[in-house]
């Protein structure tokens, strides 16, 4: 088959392709690749029973009649006000405008979202042939595309349509740290990530594969004890959401508490730096990404947020401390955590339910999408320059809007982020230089946060210079500004062709999550349209923080 193809392609794209499956074989240098391929392909004949759309009746585990306790009326009154169909509002008018508004607004439909059920691989053998094997079907199918289509060079080939679809699949199956890097990669632009591969990944970032019932039982037992299902009520066998380290099901604890019960997938935290250093050298070997895109820097800030995302116990830690310091702030909401069914590998925390962003972009008039923009502003704002510390996940999944209690709900505190004061002092201090347009300070703070060394290029300084001036449009613009009709995606996109190629230096380390937060900011207003006065929000934060100076 190979000689026929490099019969009918160019000698260099054969070596690339060549050097492509040198490269991938790399990846399971070391191991017995023979047997394990037969151990594997009995292993993947064996799953594909079990490798199934899940889209039934939930299934779900009762204690018997006589087991379940009755919840309190307190605890009764606080589910039934979860359902209660009112929204206050001050003053007769508004609150009249307001019902009569929401009134017009559908209901959400239920949720009913299809998973893959799949094993996830949990031995350092299986994700290894798992890479390999990918990295041979995309190089193979590059091949193909070389075969039917003219005048395609190899690289092009390998971001085909096809090739993208079936890298969202591989990643959603290994979940884990390949799926959380492939999260951070999808809101990059398409000047440094190519199209289809950007929206693979974005597809793969809301797709994750579920566990079977069996290992998800086993887990379960590991970690909660033999005698688990004594601890809950109810407990619904089937998750309601699924992500790159666990998935999310919906249970009623003996107290008739209402939950989320968050489980990890098997094996994902020991195999973090193994699976990123596999997805180096794929990435490499393939040449998917620009070398100033820092792949390194960015593999590795990755590896250090993982490894603190697969202790549970510290995500509990950060989301209670999240209810001390917005506890006060009524148009918030964060779950509790019920520590007592929590460990290293299971959260579980009060089940908060609203609309979804993409329910409210939808259906929700222009004041109501206004209020959950101003409202995600300013707790991006907040974060950064009243507490300097962040939840750095812009997953829209992780905010949800109660249009019936006028609360904002905050989810997953797995991936929060500390900033030093010194280095909040520069980044507030380059913000504000953008809305009052001083491009000198603008350039020095760059070089004080370690953006530039200072000996780059005219054209780059001045590149990167307009490019701050863009993040900083909507809070340099007088009254409510139009995220809607906003033009700084095209602006910025214009701009990267340069900064990617005259670059000379990574970012500093806290800016690959705090941007990843204030794009995904951002990315969720242009996704409502909303018109909101950002100015106020910064002004206010940044006389507060120069007081405390």
């Amino acid at each position: 088959m190979l000689p026929f193809i490099s019969s009918l392609i160019r000698k260099k794209e054969f070596q690339d392709f060549a050097g492509v499956c040198r490269g991938i074989y790399r990846v399971v240098d070391g191991v017995n690749q023979p047997q394990l391929i037969k151990d594997n392909l009995i292993d993947q004949f064996k799953q594909e029973k079990q490798t199934t759309p899940i889209n039934e009746k939930r299934e779900t585990i009762k204690k018997p009649e006589q087991e379940q306790q009755q919840p309190t009326p307190q605890i009764q009154n606080k589910i039934n006000e979860q359902i209660k169909d009112t929204h206050q509002r001050k003053g007769k008018e508004q609150d009249q405008q307001s019902n009569d508004q929401q009134s017009q607004i559908p209901s959400p439909p239920p949720i009913n979202k299809q998973f893959t059920e799949n094993k996830v691989p949990q031995t350092a053998i299986g994700r290894v042939y798992e890479f390999g094997a990918l990295g041979v079907s995309l190089a193979t199918n590059a091949m193909k595309t070389m075969v039917t289509q003219q005048n395609v060079s190899f690289r092009q080939a390998l971001v085909s349509e096809e090739n993208a679809s079936l890298l969202a699949k591989g990643l959603c199956k290994m979940r884990g740290a390949p799926l959380k890097l492939a999260q951070a990669l999808s809101i990059q632009e398409d000047e440094v990530i190519p199209k289809h591969i950007r929206q693979a990944f974005e597809q793969a970032r809301q797709n994750a594969d579920i566990m079977p019932q069996k290992q998800l039982e086993k887990m379960l037992k590991q970690e909660l004890g033999s005698d688990w299902t004594s601890k809950f009520k109810e407990f619904e066998l089937k998750p309601f959401a699924a992500a790159s380290i666990g998935q999310v099901h919906e249970a009623i604890t003996t107290q008739g508490r209402r939950v989320a019960v968050k489980i990890q997938y098997p094996g994902v935290k020991e195999a973090i730096d193994s699976d990123l250093n596999n997805l180096k050298r794929l990435m490499e070997y393939t040449n998917l990404f620009p070398k100033t895109m820092f792949l390194d820097k960015l593999i590795a800030n990755t590896r250090k947020e993982l490894h603190e995302e697969c202790d549970y116990k510290i995500e509990a830690a950060k989301q209670i401390n999240y209810r001390k310091l917005f506890g006060n702030q009524s148009e918030f909401a964060i779950p509790e955590v019920l520590s007592d069914l929590s460990t290293t590998r299971i959260l579980t925390a009060e089940y908060l339910y609203g609309d979804t962003i993409d329910f409210a972009a939808e259906n929700y008039p222009q004041h109501l999408r206004n209020e959950i923009g101003r409202r995600v502003m300013s707790l991006t704002l907040q974060e950064l320059f009243k507490f300097r510390t962040m939840q750095t996940d812009p997953n829209p999944s992780n905010f949800y809007f109660d249009r019936h209690k006028n609360k904002l709900i905050l989810l997953d505190f797995g991936a929060v982020h500390e900033y030093t004061k010194p280095f909040m002092d520069n980044y507030i201090g380059v913000i504000y230089a953008a809305t009052i347009l001083d491009r000198k300070e603008c350039l020095q703070r760059s070089v004080d946060l370690g953006f530039l060394t200072g000996e780059e290029s005219i054209r780059m300084k001045e590149a990167h210079v307009d490019s701050i001036i863009c993040v900083g449009e909507p809070f340099r613009h007088q009254g409510e500004f139009d995220f809607g009709e906003q033009q700084m995606t095209k602006k910025i996109y214009e701009l990267m062709p340069v900064m990617l190629k005259y670059r000379m230096r990574p970012p500093p380390p806290e800016i690959y999550s705090l941007h990843r937060k204030l794009s995904g900011a951002y990315l969720m207003n242009m996704r409502l349209k909303t018109k909101v006065n950002c100015r106020d929000i910064f002004m206010n934060l940044y006389e507060q923080y120069i007081k405390l100076q």
